[in-house]
């Protein structure tokens, strides 16, 4: 979004489950310190509950801007799929379900009066974040964001493709591998499923199988080193047919990324265009510089 004044900015959202993120970028991209402000959401909840949450940011960012002199112009939500993103309607039944075909705009005119409002799908947001903190300049750059799910992104002479719903060109959570979908190994649940069949210990999250691993237990290690292995076979063909020059990794997991980097490095070795392989700088908000690049 173009923001023309001196004292205008922008709000960027990233709309987690759990919490929503914001932080106020101004005009040229800067990012206005001190302007993250977390709100804790139930994407489980009942629709007035979700609407507060989201209107509750709105209210505090606005009142951040204010103290700083400066006016919201413009707002933009990077979300989760299935979602209309150019109507900004919720499609999602597995989280979010009460808001299910409601438009989102609303409740940020209600609040803000009226502003523009675009929302975009996470992975993207995170592949223009990655891109924008790296600094590079390569033509085909990929991106994978590995947490409770397993997002995907691809991008092309800076721009990032898309499907006829604005969401990933190329997705890959639900490709059939092995013994069902890409995501059930590569994903929370895939690493917390592996170490236990390796006889790790019960209840532990991926931080603390992360940790373990750090520590230097075999089943925490293997877990994560298969992680990789199993990734580098998911995305070898994509990357190769679609010559990709740099792949960032994201989501919280690829916050422990020297644990399976090795193994995925060299499942992708064969591919002649890769140059690199990199974890994007600050994970946690990349999206939102995502979100206004």
């Amino acid at each position: 979004m173009d923001l023309n004044m001196n004292n205008t900015c922008f709000l960027a959202v990233d709309a987690g489950g759990t919490y929503l993120k914001g932080a106020l970028f101004l005009e040229e991209g800067t990012l206005l310190k001190n302007s993250f402000i977390s709100v804790p959401v139930d994407s489980m909840g009942e629709a007035a509950g979700i609407k507060a949450s989201y209107q509750e940011l709105a209210v505090k960012q606005k009142g951040q801007a204010l103290k700083e002199g400066l006016e919201i112009k413009g707002i933009g939500i990077c979300i989760p799929g299935p979602f209309d993103y150019a109507e900004g309607i919720c499609k999602m039944k597995h989280k979010y379900a009460s808001i299910y075909g409601i438009p989102m705009r609303p409740w940020f005119e209600e609040v803000l009066g009226h502003i523009t409002v675009t929302f975009l799908h996470d992975s993207e947001a995170f592949l223009k974040g990655a891109i924008k903190l790296s600094g590079l300049n390569y033509n085909r750059v990929c991106g994978v964001i590995i947490g409770t799910g397993l997002g995907f992104a691809v991008s092309q002479n800076q721009v990032v493709l898309r499907n006829l719903t604005g969401g990933p060109k190329i997705s890959i959570y639900q490709m059939h591998y092995k013994n069902g979908i890409a995501e059930d190994y590569v994903s929370k649940r895939g690493i917390i499923k592996r170490y236990q069949e390796l006889g790790g210990k019960q209840g532990r999250e991926v931080l603390d199988i992360a940790n373990a691993a750090k520590s230097g237990e075999a089943a925490a290690i293997q877990a994560f080193q298969e992680t990789g292995t199993h990734l580098a076979a998911i995305l070898y063909e994509i990357i190769r047919d679609n010559e990709m020059e740099c792949l960032f990794l994201g989501g919280a997991i690829s916050k422990s990324a020297e644990l399976f980097l090795p193994q995925l490095k060299e499942g992708l070795l064969g591919i002649p265009s890769l140059k690199l392989i990199k974890k994007a700088e600050d994970i946690d908000n990349v999206p939102l510089y995502g979100v206004v690049s």
